[in-house]
């Protein structure tokens, strides 16, 4: 190539080299002036706020002060907590437009520490590991909310699975007014105060009352809940209930067929009882059976296994449902990963009234069975003594309604009497209707307890009593934001740790200690080459990747290499 084509090529590379820098310029400059466009490919949008936080972030009409408090150089895992929270906060200032102020505090000195504890974060002791010795240190890792003249404070992050959701409801709370909600009193019901202390702590975006059925209910109420009834309602009880769904309110009923007794001297054990809910429901298409659900496709219970050693057996009572796409697309289902149903009542489904719509929301699989009686025995056992009936599933467990239903009850009880209880024969708007037969997923019971610090950690059972309460009250949002939040399935335990495990159990029952000693043994290796596998895939995921892409690009520096070998100029 002469010189003068070589200046030229020079001269045109240089051209080319600017124009790219001055591109890249502009670009710096545009997404400095704009809010740049993010990309998140996980599956529930783990690193990216949902439509309904942006949305919320971006209606705000005055300015909110988040004060992050973190202490630097925190031990692991909560060392990683700060970039976390930092990027997530930095997701709301950049959805509202200015509206929200974002600020970091290390308190590291008296001062800072003080402000920290006026907020209401404290300080949480960590155990801290450092050349070879066990020390504890204090730190802060806490959020605080300001808006207008009132506060709201997260005192300790825990970590930052479910925060988006914990965030946005803390926004939600101080921007506006709470929904009202009602649950019926009385009937042996659980109350406020005992029973679902832990459901009522969860639901700080709503004004929770216990309503008195035998008064006019007050037509405000966004939803009206029904749980676990154990005594009959009166007839005049339930057309005030009727009365209230046609005059446009929304109704969840969970439970009224079973008692569930847990710590009975026998064991845990369901007792049938009659709640007369069926007259309500009956007219609407869904009816209550009195019968309990078993499934094979269930979750697991502690057993005292042999040598007083505690196994982990199949428990049919408590079925973990298995749900199909549609099912997940409904507000109430959507996206949860194997929800359960413990100790459920089937449903029995008609026709829907005209006008409105009946959805399925969960089924129990094909390898399910009824269990009735006046008392049902609960306790967990080998699986071989779950005796299957001729009542086979699959049943159906959840169903949502909605449209215009036409009142359950044709007359007032007396239309001379002047405590007659009025109704519109059809509703005035459309409603909805939940129901489910049972209530112990929303009872104290099975739900996840407040720690003294921190949030309650979501899970599918809170999601789904969550889901159920912001579907009837119309609250969308936050079940997407919510989806996001529920841990992942968990993994299958390895058929060889089950197998050994029962071949355990069998050699317990016979008396064979020295066959118990060796299935305890396989399960043991058995839990050892699971541990194993996990560390292998652990580990191909962290190498296995970055080596496939540095082998792509050594084969297409070849590649490249051996083309310009070819090329004649």
């Amino acid at each position: 190539m002469s010189s003068k084509a070589q200046k030229r090529a020079a001269s045109e590379s240089l051209f080319f080299l600017l124009i790219i820098a001055g591109i890249l310029i502009l670009l710096n400059v545009l997404a400095a002036s704009f809010r740049s466009p993010r990309i998140d490919l996980t599956r529930n949008g783990m690193f990216s706020l949902a439509e309904g936080s942006e949305r919320l972030a971006a209606s705000l009409s005055d300015r909110l002060e988040i004060t992050a408090y973190f202490t630097e150089n925190l031990p692991p895992p909560f060392n990683a907590t700060e970039r976390q929270v930092r990027d997530l906060l930095s997701e709301y200032a950049a959805a509202s437009d200015g509206q929200i102020i974002v600020r970091f505090v290390n308190p590291d000195d008296e001062e800072k520490q003080q402000a920290a504890r006026a907020d209401g974060v404290q300080p949480v002791a960590h155990q801290k590991i450092e050349e070879d010795q066990v020390a504890v240190v204090e730190g802060y890792r806490g959020v605080s909310l300001r808006y207008l003249d009132r506060s709201r404070t997260i005192p300790v992050i825990q970590d930052t699975t479910g925060l988006e959701y914990t965030i946005t409801s803390a926004i939600k709370e101080l921007v506006g007014e709470r929904t009202p909600i009602g649950i019926v009193g009385g009937h042996g019901s659980p109350t406020l105060t005992q029973g679902l202390t832990s459901f009522q702590s969860v639901l700080s975006l709503y004004d929770v009352r216990e309503v008195d059925a035998t008064q006019e209910i007050d037509p405000n109420l966004a939803a009206l809940l029904i749980v676990g009834p154990k005594e009959a309602f009166s007839d005049e009880e339930l057309r005030r209930v009727d009365q209230y769904v046609m005059r446009g309110g929304s109704l969840g009923v969970f439970g009224g067929v079973f008692s569930v007794d847990l710590t009975g001297q026998a064991g845990p054990s369901a007792s049938p009882v009659s709640s007369r809910l069926d007259s309500l429901l009956g007219p609407w298409g869904i009816e209550l059976d009195k019968k309990l659900v078993a499934d094979a496709q269930c979750s697991r219970a502690p057993m005292r296994g042999p040598l007083g050693l505690q196994v982990l057996v199949p428990y049919p009572p408590i079925p973990v449902l298995q749900l199909d796409e549609e099912q997940l697309e409904h507000p109430v289902m959507f996206q949860l990963a194997s929800p359960m149903l413990p100790f459920v009542s089937p449903l029995t489904i008609g026709e829907a009234p005209e006008g409105t719509v009946l959805t399925v929301l969960a089924r129990s699989s094909s390898d399910s069975w009824s269990m009735e009686g006046q008392t049902i025995p609960l306790e967990p056992r080998n699986p071989r003594e779950w005796q299957m009936t001729a009542d086979a599933g699959p049943f159906d467990l959840m169903v949502a309604l909605q449209g215009k239903l036409p009142s359950a009850y044709g007359a007032p009880i007396n239309e001379a009497a002047e405590t007659a209880v009025q109704a519109p024969p059809v509703a005035e708007s459309e409603v909805r209707v939940l129901v489910t037969g049972t209530s112990t997923f929303i009872e104290d019971a099975f739900m996840p307890p407040r720690p003294p610090q921190g949030e309650v950690q979501m899970n599918a059972a809170l999601a789904l009593a969550l889901n159920a309460v912001d579907w009837l009250a119309a609250d969308s949002d936050l079940i997407a934001i919510r989806a996001k939040t529920i841990e992942e399935p968990a993994l299958d335990i390895p058929d060889s740790v089950l197998a050994a495990e029962n071949v355990a159990l069998t050699a317990a029952e016979a008396g064979d200690e020295a066959g118990v000693e060796a299935a305890l043994g396989e399960r043991t290796a058995a839990i050892e080459s699971w541990d194993s596998k996990k560390l292998a895939y652990r580990w191909l995921n962290t190498l296995g990747i970055p080596f496939l892409v540095a082998l792509f690009g050594l084969f297409r520096w070849r590649q490249r290499s051996n083309k310009k070998k070819t090329l004649k100029l």
